[in-house]
């Protein structure tokens, strides 16, 4: 600091002001003009803005304002932080924090206070933020947050997906930009939060949480948080246990796309996915409406082909099944003809007139060969008589073969069925030619068939009375 511009050559006095002896005594400074001086030769001796590096001490927040003071092995001076600049810190300074600093010095003449306002305010170098860096990012990976296997998968086709970052940034338009061209349908919830300052970690990890916990209701499908470039100081926020604890609890999936693809936050490592950039973590996100329709249109000709395949295999079955049905059919059929011939010669072998054809058919065989024994006998007989001459024993002989004869044609007369005929008897049958034997299968309007000795009668049935007793 250079020396203060103070002119300590005395001043003219006025003439009551002398000493008796002649000699002039000098008039005293007013505080307001000490103050002046102080602040004018502050103003030109020290540069604005100074750094000054040291360790914090007595760190107190007021209505969003920090006051401190900074300090080294022998001085310390008061310092001020308004919040219009602790909103834009990059980091929350507590006692004992050594930080670098820049201000500029002022000095409040009302209260006689000379302090040091502060503008911007980092750590100590950069060591102490990689140092942090390096011990969070060890405690996570032997936590094993760091763990593919515990990484959630994302939605193939994401219906609405939160944005988490600063509505005026660059990365907004970026991420809009981009789902606009790749997937219009997708909605997008913008979730504002500080993307860096002192107290923005903690705001950031309140809204990853309070995002996830209504995503269910929202119907949203992933989120996203994000933020451009800048320096690690601008950055760190991410870097913060909070932020990255409420990203490992969240049961909806997070990709995680901070900085340029230089940049790399622990936040990224946590995440289920990390994209290198805003628009790369949209590529990730949401799926391409040129790929989705080639690939639409590959499934459609595929599907086309299948079914146009499946068709004609079909087509080939039923050829083969009509040709089997055919000849099973023809098989089926000429079988069923076979078989109602069988029925039809049964039928008509039980049918009155067939059985009065074969029974006369069959007596008149036996008249026939009984004619023959007969005559043959005859014929025996009367070669006997010739060649014994014994003519009254042949002709007894032959009256009774004769009565014998005569007998046996009577029985079998009385036997055949023309007989029956021949004695007023008559035998009824229906259409289809079995015998009425009882009056309960006959109704109204029936036709029956009356066979008589000679021709046949056909008669449609009137009333039918099943009881004898004609009740």
């Amino acid at each position: 600091m250079g020396q203060l511009p103070l002119d300590w050559s005395p001043e003219p006095q006025p003439a009551e002001s002398r000493s008796a002896s002649g000699a002039s005594a000098p008039t005293p400074w007013t505080v307001s003009r000490l103050g002046g001086c102080i602040t004018d030769a502050l103003a030109a001796g020290v540069p604005d803005p100074v750094d000054v590096v040291g360790e914090v001490a007595n760190w107190t927040e007021r209505n969003g304002h920090w006051y401190f003071s900074l300090r080294d092995e022998s001085a310390t001076i008061s310092c001020v932080m308004w919040a219009s600049d602790t909103a834009r810190a990059t980091m929350r300074p507590a006692s004992g924090d050594r930080v670098v600093v820049r201000g500029g010095v002022t000095h409040w003449s009302r209260q006689g206070r000379t302090q040091l306002r502060v503008r911007r305010i980092k750590p100590d170098g950069q060591g102490d933020l990689q140092a942090a860096y390096r011990r969070l990012c060890d405690q996570c990976r032997a936590a094993g947050w760091f763990d593919d296997s515990i990484k959630k998968p994302l939605p193939r086709v994401p219906r609405r997906i939160a944005i988490l970052t600063s509505p005026v940034g660059a990365a907004l338009q970026d991420v809009v930009r981009t789902a606009g061209d790749r997937w219009p349908a997708c909605r997008l919830l913008l979730v504002d939060i500080p993307v860096q300052g002192a107290a923005s970690a903690q705001e950031i990890a309140q809204a990853i949480s309070r995002v996830d916990a209504a995503a269910t209701e929202m119907g949203i499908d992933a989120m996203l948080v994000t933020r451009g470039g800048g320096s690690i100081e601008d950055l760190w926020a991410f870097n913060e246990r909070a932020v990255v604890e409420a990203v490992h609890h969240a049961v909806t999936p997070i990709v995680a796309a901070i900085g340029h693809e230089s940049d790399t936050t622990i936040i990224e490592f946590v995440a289920d996915v990390r994209a290198s950039t805003p628009t790369r973590a949209i590529d990730v996100l949401l799926p391409s409406r040129e790929d989705e329709q080639a690939r639409l249109d590959l499934l459609t000709a595929d599907l086309r082909r299948r079914a146009a395949q499946s068709m004609s295999q079909r087509r080939q079955r039923l050829g083969s099944h009509q040709a089997h049905l055919k000849s099973n059919s023809l098989q089926l059929l000429a079988g069923a003809r076979q078989q109602l011939a069988g029925y039809s010669e049964a039928l008509m072998a039980r049918q009155p007139h067939a059985r009065l054809a074969r029974r006369r058919q069959q007596l008149e065989e036996a008249a026939a060969t009984l004619r023959r024994v007969i005559s043959g006998r005859m014929q025996m007989a009367q070669s006997r008589l010739e060649q014994l001459d014994v003519r009254q024993v042949i002709g007894t002989q032959i009256e009774r073969w004769g009565a014998t004869v005569r007998q046996l044609e009577g029985v079998l007369a009385a036997v055949g069925p023309e007989s029956v005929l021949q004695r007023g008897f008559s035998l009824t049958t229906d259409s289809a030619g079995r015998v009425i034997r009882d009056a309960s299968g006959i109704k109204p309007g029936d036709s029956l068939y009356t066979h008589l000795v000679r021709g046949r009668v056909e008669s449609e049935v009137r009333v039918v009375d099943a009881d004898a007793s004609g009740q």
